[in-house]
């Protein structure tokens, strides 16, 4: 099969997309939740659960969208995204009542389904495949950025100009990113994208032996992953809070995201040096051991756990966009990635009910549980090695 060109890769604007999109449809509601339900006379939880509701459709839309990738391209999907989550945003405080936060919902999470991580590394393989490891590593970077970013300018927002202001304010940027990716998929194209007989096929039936045994192993590791991860994260502050008291818990809780970005540099400057499966691998080890060291009475361990979750996760979210396409070309990359991500959608979305319920349990079942499965997810990635890639093109740049 003819190599694609390699086409000039917006590697800054794709990554900054990641802060907006990850940020403001997602992220956000961390702050937002508190004054929508008070706007319309309900609890956190119910908005919550409305939440999860978006997190399940974007974890059953995945494989549609892949598609839509593949065949049109990943710029205009993100494009396309950008502009629903927008509308979304601006609909969600115009009417105070839950039934209409559900529904502003759908908007929301067909967005985070076409905007966010899965999209976005569609188009770094689609533009440039052979060094799609590296442009993935620059993408991820500014993602790890999204969750500070968007707390630090949201909360003065909320103060200043109220709740719909702020939504208002919010699906403006998004829309004003909208244009930026419409005018940069007017200048790159994709050859042979909109084009129904240009699509490479992709069917199960159609895959090798290897490509199945790969599409099951990394669905159900990255279930695995992001059901811990979603399980804790939201659930650090609580601990912490038990162990060190409320006024650290925040602060400790939120090392982990910078140091997301420092395992993405190191990705980026060392990690390339060798097989992106051994160092997920590495990455899989450092997961469990920061769960087991958070539960320490002392404090700087818990700093250096908390370090280590942030490496261990930045590490994994980069291996989990390039090792899918050590399996599948850039042609299929997106209906490959679609059909591994509903699944881990779905992890993601149970994570904060499954953790909460075990927490309730008592700790110590919870921490078992979470280093459980954890190590079960690395040693399912493990079973990648005996599988030989069958998508030469990345290789090239090793």
């Amino acid at each position: 099969m003819p190599q694609r060109p390699h086409l000039p890769v917006p590697y800054h604007s794709i990554g900054i997309s990641q802060i907006v999109a990850y940020g403001l449809l997602f992220y956000v509601f961390a702050q937002l939740k508190t004054p929508l339900a008070e706007a319309i006379g309900t609890t956190e939880s119910n908005i919550l659960a409305a939440i999860s509701g978006s997190l399940v459709l974007q974890g059953l839309l995945a494989p549609v969208i892949g598609g839509w990738v593949d065949r049109f391209g990943a710029l205009p999907v993100m494009t396309l995204g950008l502009v629903i989550g927008a509308l979304g945003m601006f609909m969600l405080p115009l009417i105070p009542a839950i039934e209409w936060v559900w529904f502003c919902m759908v908007p929301i999470g067909l967005a985070f389904a076409m905007s966010t991580y899965e999209v976005a590394f569609s188009a770094a393989v689609q533009l440039d495949e052979v060094r799609a490891r590296r442009n993935i590593s620059y993408i991820t970077f500014y993602g790890g950025v999204a969750s500070s970013i968007t707390w630090l300018s949201i909360a003065p927002l909320l103060t200043m100009l109220g709740l719909k202001a702020t939504c208002s304010v919010i699906a403006v940027v998004m829309l004003i990113m909208a244009a930026r990716f419409f005018l940069l998929s007017r200048r790159i194209r994709i050859r042979g994208s909109g084009e129904k007989e240009a699509m490479a096929p992709f069917s199960w039936s159609g895959m090798t032996r290897e490509e199945k045994q790969a599409i099951i192993l990394l669905a159900l590791t990255s279930t695995l992953e992001y059901l811990v991860f979603a399980s804790t994260t939201l659930l650090w502050i609580n601990w912490f809070s038990i162990q060190f008291g409320a006024g650290l818990a925040v602060v400790l809780a939120s090392i982990y995201g910078p140091f997301q970005v420092v395992g993405r540099i190191m990705e980026m400057w060392y990690g390339q040096r060798f097989d992106a499966r051994l160092t997920a691998l590495v990455a899989f080890t450092f997961v469990p051991t920061a769960i087991v060291l958070a539960q320490s009475p002392s404090l700087p361990v818990v700093v250096v756990a908390m370090m280590l979750f942030g490496i261990g996760h930045g590490v994994l979210t980069v291996s989990f966009g390039y090792v899918t396409n050590m399996y599948f070309r850039a042609e299929v990359y997106g209906r490959a990635k679609g059909w591994i991500s509903t699944p881990r959608g779905l992890g993601n979305a149970i994570g904060p009910s499954i953790g909460g319920a075990l927490f309730l349990l008592g700790t110590d079942i919870f921490f078992a549980v979470m280093v459980a499965v954890s190590i079960a997810g690395g040693i399912t990635f493990a079973f990648l090695l005996r599988l030989k890639p069958g998508n030469l093109i990345p290789a090239e740049q090793r």
